[in-house]
């Protein structure tokens, strides 16, 4: 059976970069698919790194005329190839918000078939972002998300950061705030998500002041893949 992972979050908490990550890092071990069901922002999503995907090993299912200088409102056909049986992995990176996540509701009958165990929501945090900076607007974000994707969220992650200006202190502050999300909600800590120098900062002075295990979890390392940045925009072009 295939292992599903359903990213879900605020606009800007790092879900499409995660997204890349981690379908890049399971296409090592066996068959994968990243679903593109972002209609809500197509200035960023994970149809860009075709380039990077491709090559990798990771099969791209994303919305019609996307990248074509047009925009539809529309998903596509091939989302339901998905839930085909078979091995390996399948991402969804869903748009921002809980209107982002409304794309969700259609495939609610094709979740449900999946066994509790393959299925692994995931509610990214990024506290840097106004939907996020504190515990209340975490929660209702949150919540929001979870009413209208009508799927429940088995873990939360630490994705804290400032893209290019991230430190340690960041993803302290995203421990803290996760950490009472999950006290609040009943939801575990999946995973704490940053660039490789950050992670191992952060892990020093995790392991120096003993924080709790229970609130980091799975270390998910991150290379920047997503033009974010001006420089790298004018380096790399698009």
């Amino acid at each position: 059976m295939k292992e599903y992972w359903v990213l879900l979050g605020a606009f800007g908490s790092g879900k499409s970069e995660l997204a890349l990550n981690m379908s890049i890092a399971a296409a090592k071990k066996g068959p994968c698919t990243l679903v593109d069901l972002d209609v809500i922002n197509p200035y960023f999503r994970t149809s860009e790194r075709g380039d990077v995907l491709t090559p990798a090993g990771v099969e791209l299912i994303m919305p019609p005329y996307a990248l074509e200088k047009i925009e539809i409102m529309s998903l596509s056909a091939r989302v339901y190839a998905a839930f085909t049986p078979g091995e390996g992995s399948v991402f969804f990176d869903i748009g921002g918000d809980h209107v982002g996540s409304i794309a969700l509701g259609q495939y609610k009958p094709n979740f449900d078939r999946i066994p509790k165990e393959n299925l692994h929501v995931l509610f990214i945090v990024n506290p840097m972002r106004p939907t996020a900076a504190d515990l209340e607007s975490a929660y209702m974000t949150l919540e929001k998300i979870r009413f209208v994707s009508r799927l429940d969220v088995t873990g939360i992650v630490n994705n804290a950061n400032l893209a290019g200006e991230t430190d340690c202190s960041h993803l302290l502050e995203g421990y803290e705030l996760v950490k009472a999300l999950s006290l609040r909600t009943g939801i575990p800590v999946w995973g704490t998500a940053g660039m490789p120098k950050v992670l191992d900062d952060f892990n020093a002075y995790a392991k120096e002041h003993g924080l709790d295990e229970r609130y980091i979890g799975v270390r998910q390392p991150v290379t920047v893949y997503m033009h974010r940045s001006w420089d790298k925009f004018l380096n790399e072009g698009l």
